[in-house]
Formats: C-alpha cells, sequence, structure tokens
C-alpha cells in the first residue's frame, strides 16, 4: 500500500465509527449489509477493496443475498457448492486472502470471511492493486469478531429478555390480602434472570397457598423450570389433591424433563384462618415460624425436586399463633457474605425478626434487604435471594 495515500488515524477511527454503527444494529442481514457497503465505499482507499457480496448458506450451496457493491468488473456468481476448495479453504481459516493460489469462484485478487453460526454467511470482497495484507487481516478478522460477538449477545439478550418476562409472570404483583393475616413478599434476582420464585393462591376464603422455591441455575433455562413448577402447583392444587401427592406427582414431572437444570427446592403450604399450616419442604432452606418463646424450623418433607423419581414426600405441621411470624427465605438470604467471607446466616435472620417483629410484614421484608445489602457492604447479591413474611395479626 502507498505510504502516502493510507494515514493509520484516520483509518482506525473510521474503523472504530463502524464497530460502533455495528454495535447499534438491528438483524444480521442490516448489519452485514452495513460492513459490505461501509468497506466497499468508505475504506476502498485504506483497504484497496473494489466491491464485494454477501452469500448466505441454504443446503448445500451459497447463495447471492446482497450485492454486488461497487465499481469492479468482477463477474460475481450467483451460486457456488461448499465443496469448492477454496470455500473450504475459507471455512476452515474463518478469513482468506486469495492471491492466486487457489481461484475462487468469484476470482482471485480477493478476500473473504465466514461469519455466523455453521457458516452461514460468506462476505467477499474484490481488491485493486496496492493492498497491505496485515491492514487487511487485521480489519477483517477484527469485523469478523465483532460480527459474531454481535450476533452472540443480540441472541442471548432475547434469551435473557424472555426469561425476565417468565419470572416477572411468576412472580405476584402485589402483596395478597387474608383475613387475619399481614403478608408479605420480595424476590430480588443476582444476574438478569434468577431461579428463586414466590407464590401465592387463594384456594377458598379460608385457605391460602404459599410456595417459595428454587429452580437450579440461572437464565431461560432456570425460568422455564420455574414456571412450570408454578403452573404444576397451581393445577395440582385446583384439583383438590392432597399436598404430598401434588409434590410427588411435580417431582416426576421435573425428573423426566428435557430441560438442561432439573433441579429445584421448593416449601409448599397451606396456611388456613385459625393458624394452622400445612407443608412439605422439598429441600429447601427451612422456614422459621417465630413463636413467642421461642422459634421452630420446618423440616419435615423430603429432598429437592428433580433426582429420584419415586422420592417420598411428608407432610409437616405448625400453628400460627397470634403475634407469630412465619418467615419462608431463599439461600441467598443465609448465604449473603461481606467482604471477610462471613455469611449472614440463621442466627443473623433470627437476631434481624427478633428486633423488627413488631413491624408489618412489608416493613419487615424491605428492612431485610436493606440490612443484607449493609451486611455485604453494598456488593451485588451472588445469588438470588427471596423472602416471604407471614405476620398473623388476629
Amino acid at each position: 500500500m502507498n505510504e502516502m495515500e493510507f494515514h493509520p488515524k484516520k483509518f482506525y477511527r473510521k474503523l472504530d465509527s463502524l464497530i460502533v454503527k455495528i454495535g447499534t444494529g438491528a438483524s444480521t442481514i442490516d448489519i452485514l449489509s452495513l460492513v459490505l457497503d461501509e468497506l466497499v465505499n468508505t475504506f476502498s482507499s485504506d483497504l484497496n477493496i473494489s466491491s464485494g457480496c454477501i452469500y448466505t448458506l441454504r443446503g448445500s450451496h451459497y447463495y447471492l443475498l446482497n450485492g454486488p457493491v461497487g465499481t469492479s468488473r468482477r463477474e460475481w456468481p450467483s451460486t457456488f457448492s461448499k465443496n469448492d476448495e477454496a470455500v473450504v479453504e475459507l471455512i476452515e481459516h474463518k478469513s482468506y486472502i486469495f492471491c492466486n493460489d487457489i481461484e475462487p469462484p468469484w476470482g482471485s485478487k480477493s478476500v473473504g470471511m465466514v461469519v455466523g453460526d455453521e457458516n452461514r454467511y460468506l462476505l467477499v470482497f474484490g481488491l485493486d492493486e496496492g493492498w497491505d495484507r496485515e491492514t487487511l487481516e487485521f480489519s477483517i478478522n477484527t469485523l469478523r469478531s465483532i460480527l459474531n460477538y454481535k450476533r452472540s449477545t443480540s441472541r442471548m439478550m432475547a434469551d435473557f429478555e424472555k426469561a425476565q418476562e417468565i419470572q416477572m409472570s411468576l412472580l405476584p404483583e402485589s402483596d395478597p390480602v387474608f383475613e387475619g393475616f399481614d403478608i408479605s413478599g420480595r424476590s430480588e434476582a443476582a444476574e438478569l434472570v434468577g431461579g428463586d420464585f414466590f407464590d401465592y393462591q387463594m384456594l377458598d376464603e379460608s385457605i391460602m397457598g404459599i410456595a417459595i422455591g428454587d429452580a437450579s441455575g440461572h437464565g431461560l433455562p432456570a425460568a422455564l423450570l420455574a414456571r412450570d413448577v408454578v403452573t404444576g402447583l397451581r393445577m395440582g392444587v385446583e384439583r383438590e389433591m392432597k399436598i404430598s401427592g401434588v409434590i410427588s406427582k411435580l417431582n416426576r414431572v421435573i425428573n423426566q424433563s428435557a430441560l438442561s437444570t432439573r433441579f429445584v427446592s421448593l416449601v409448599y403450604g397451606e396456611l388456613e384462618r385459625n393458624g394452622t399450616f400445612v407443608y412439605v419442604n422439598a429441600g429447601h432452606p427451612h422456614p422459621l415460624l417465630f413463636k413467642q418463646n421461642g422459634v421452630e424450623r420446618l423440616k419435615t418433607g423430603g429432598t429437592i425436586l428433580g433426582p429420584i423419581e419415586d422420592a417420598v414426600f411428608k407432610r409437616g405441621f405448625a400453628f400460627v399463633d397470634p403475634g407469630d411470624i412465619l418467615l419462608l427465605y431463599s439461600d441467598g438470604i443465609v448465604e449473603r457474605s461481606n467482604t471477610k467471607e462471613e455469611m449472614f446466616g440463621v442466627e443473623g435472620l433470627i437476631d434481624f425478626i427478633g428486633r423488627v417483629r413488631n413491624k408489618s410484614a412489608r416493613e419487615i421484608i424491605d428492612e431485610l434487604f436493606k440490612v443484607l445489602v449493609d451486611f455485604g457492604e453494598g456488593e451485588n447479591f451472588h445469588d438470588d435471594a427471596t423472602a416471604i413474611a407471614v405476620k398473623r395479626i388476629s
């Protein structure tokens, strides 16, 4: 390349500008077309590119998708086999400069790059005399990496957004109203989407179903599993099945699931207006029932849902007296750690409730999360954190 014609600072500014444009692009085709147009029309003097085309793979052949762009008299083919020797070489190396060693279908003195899963797209460009190998290779490989990264992050964000939509649909929109009780819950995801969930369901005027759980993993698989659990619970209790039967059936469904994540810890209980709480604890952190003279841990149930198809689950019974507080929580609450790697712990949770038990359920939950933030010295949560406070007021 002629030193007098190449201006490195201007070139890298233009390259940075193109990368920014790629980051704000919408569809893959629009982004690839942008790159094609920019390289031919804006970078022609820097890279000695004269023309270019985009091809897309359909079956065993590549077909012209966009182009040709530019002024070259080069004859661009409308289609060619993916098994062509030059195409195979390009796919193997992901980018390749053809200079009379191998004759590609679009002609030598050209450069190509592969973009997308399973080599779906080829961007190929004709070259004029005077191109510089180092500058050309750097530019093509940089753009190829950016394009593939953009595609992968776009798919990832689409999955996250879908998972977040699912998760938000599972969380109660507001605190429930249940005569004689003050109830409030909250869930904070460590990532954009987590595996924690909780749910309330009015079975009739005198019985409320309460669930809290943690689906293994994060992102879309965890959100899908949480959705299946909540849906299964709602369907099971609507059919007036016994609690242990509902949990056993749900366990078999999860065990046979095709999802990549298939383990769920869960507490499901039915609270009656007289204070009776019938529950099953399937491998979840033990709910704490704060009585006037001590704390009961609700342990009865069985193993986590999913690993064992024929697991057996037992019902547990507790009684919530006026003034008692039932606290259900996920492990992200008690495993919250500080910079000294000390955990908040169950004892920290017990001490906390002892200080705030005269407050409302909403105040207890909100203050709990404030205390956890302070305990972790403002650091983000490393695991999902969920809690439900059930306070009997009459």
